[in-house]
């Protein structure tokens, strides 16, 4: 079996690089993750804390409404 690579000159070197651009796009160091987990972690707090914002306002609510009573069983 044979493979032919059709082109004009130069094709071997594209090839080369796109397959160098491609093994520099998988290059992910330490610090690139370290960098990516805090930026998750602080979306995950932003998060909790809107979460926690909408409770305490619905906690809240204003003295002019009188409490939900139970209906008699």
């Amino acid at each position: 079996m044979t493979t032919e690579v059709s082109g004009g000159p130069g094709t071997f070197r594209r090839l080369i690089n796109k397959v160098v651009r491609w093994s520099e796009a998988l290059d992910y160091s330490g610090y690139d993750y370290t960098l990516d987990r805090i930026a998750s972690v602080e979306r995950d707090l932003a998060a909790i804390k809107d979460r926690m914002r909408q409770f305490e306002v619905s906690r809240h609510e204003p003295s002019d409404v009188p409490p939900m009573r139970r209906p008699a069983e």
